[in-house]
């Protein structure tokens, strides 16, 4: 049997680790609350429960205490935090628990922790097609790449009189980098939005009124990094009118293969991005002359 359960509060970081734990050929679900957690372990036994530390309701290590003495559950339990790793692996040793991740550490992370404790799905399943992320246009990096910054390369259209203005939203933890890109783009007529995390992001993206034309993404953001976010617009139909620029201060090599591996539309380097933008404060077009 292998069946996990992934259990966090934010449903953005339980669909990526669903999916990727799905992908990878174990039977996986997920749940935000205790409430959902009841209901899955009605559903039969689990061979691992992945359990995020800072829930709303209940920390992660008292909810392992509660599972192991209340419920009698024999599956391994495995704490998942941003907490500092001494602070985490205190918290897994004093709980009983199997073993701990630290979310910064990614999927893979998740991955190698789930095989070295149930070890590898007894048939490893074929990824469904949705989850697969649609390869990046040959020809859409070098395009927005190249695109001079200022003048909002690879952006949409400039919006017709009487039409909706197209949306943006700038994904990044820097709030004043976002918020300097946004001032810009503001000027240029179109309606921005801004988030510092995955999460934010994913809810502005999920309401209809505020779903975007285009997501500006940084790639180094803290729990779900800009990559893996990219996959997760890319693989939901939900979202397939969405193109996605990434943003940020990697190499050009890197983001290439970011862009590529994806399924971003394009990038821009961050870098070419500010630079432009400051430059053009540091040397406003100089007054006509009578």
């Amino acid at each position: 049997m292998s069946r996990v359960l992934v259990i966090d509060d934010s449903p953005m970081l339980v669909e990526l680790t669903v999916r990727a734990l799905t992908a990878a050929g174990y039977q996986a679900s997920g749940a935000v609350d205790l409430a959902s957690l009841e209901q899955k372990l009605t559903e039969g036994p689990a061979a691992l429960i992945l359990m995020d530390v800072n829930m709303p309701e209940m920390f992660g290590d008292d909810v392992v205490e509660y599972l192991r003495s209340q419920k009698k559950v024999s599956s391994k339990l495995v704490l998942y935090s941003d907490i500092s790793e001494e602070e985490l692996a205190t918290k897994a040793r004093t709980s009983g628990a199997d073993g701990y991740i630290v979310k910064g550490q990614g999927l893979e992370a998740v991955l190698a922790e789930v095989i070295k404790l149930i070890g590898p799905p007894a048939i490893t399943a074929v990824p469904p097609a949705a989850s697969e992320p649609p390869p990046a246009p040959a020809a859409a990096a070098p395009e927005a790449a190249s695109a001079p910054p200022a003048k909002s390369g690879g952006l949409p259209a400039a919006p017709a009189t009487g039409k909706r203005k197209p949306r943006i939203l700038i994904v990044d933890d820097s709030e004043m980098t976002a918020r300097i890109i946004e001032a810009d783009l503001v000027t240029k007529g179109f309606e921005v939005h801004v988030a510092d995390t995955a999460d934010k992001a994913t809810k502005i993206i999920l309401k209809k009124q505020t779903r975007p034309d285009l997501v500006l993404l940084d790639v180094r953001m803290p729990n779900v990094n800009g990559e893996q976010f990219c996959r997760f617009i890319k693989s939901n139909s939900l979202f397939k009118g969405i193109k996605v620029l990434l943003c940020s201060g990697e190499n050009v090599e890197e983001l290439q293969r970011i862009c590529r591996e994806a399924g971003a539309d394009g990038y821009v380097p961050k870098d070419a991005v500010m630079s432009s933008l400051v430059a053009r404060e540091l040397n406003p077009a100089p007054a006509s002359q009578e």
